[in-house]
């Protein structure tokens, strides 16, 4: 289900956009590749620490001040090792793909602009995998997973288990202008995911470099 909702966005938005475009349309596009720290909340701030992201992030700009927007998260979740006995295997990893709709305060064109705002609303899934050993149970949508990994029997392998969600994400930033084609990407990022008829928030604040480009 998740799944054909995020299509069914996804080709809404490119309907949009098909329809926005005219000959004359020559829409901006930018590829930034960012670093930053994903901070848990809640029951997963009680098994994970303050953690490493990786984000790809690509736009493209058409008239009105508004384009969409794509981006890939990737996490190497940093679990509390008081948790767990010395020498246990726990290993957690989160990737996050969105796609939505991107408003900025100015147009995205070749001219020299010192910064440009933008607000980004998307849609998207989320999935995290564990590979682990015994562990206490903790709830929580890292917790939880890893939770599922305990009570094995003496003496056998670690295993890997895997939890999906449906993702709701905001961003806010600023893209600032250096020289020429290259900017800066400073942003923050809730993120809500839903899973198992609970809600799990995660915030993102990142920075990154990237380049400006064009459709034509």
């Amino acid at each position: 289900m998740h799944r054909n909702i995020l299509k069914f966005f996804m080709i809404g938005t490119l309907g949009l956009f098909g329809g926005l475009a005219t000959a004359d349309d020559t829409g901006t596009t930018t590829g930034r590749v960012a670093g930053g720290i994903f901070v848990p909340t809640g029951e997963d701030g009680d098994i994970a620490k303050t953690s490493f992201v990786l984000q790809l992030t690509g736009s493209v700009q058409f008239r009105n001040r508004i384009g969409a927007e794509a981006e890939f998260n990737w996490t190497p979740i940093n679990l509390d090792g008081s948790l767990r006995p010395t020498g246990q295997i726990n290993e957690a990893r989160q990737i996050t793909a969105l796609a939505g709709l991107v408003l900025t305060s100015s147009e995205l064109t070749g001219e020299h602009r010192p910064h440009v705002a933008y607000l980004s609303g998307r849609l998207g899934l989320s999935r995290i995998a564990v590979r682990s050993d015994t562990t206490t149970a903790v709830g929580g949508w890292i917790g939880g997973t890893v939770g599922a990994t305990q009570a094995l029997p003496p003496f056998s392998f670690p295993i890997r288990e895997t939890e999906n969600a449906f993702v709701l994400s905001p961003r806010a930033g600023f893209l600032i202008r250096s020289s020429g084609s290259t900017l800066f990407d400073v942003s923050v990022t809730p993120t809500f995911l839903f899973h198992g008829g609970k809600i799990t928030t995660q915030i993102m604040a990142t920075i990154g470099f990237g380049m400006l480009g064009t459709l034509d």
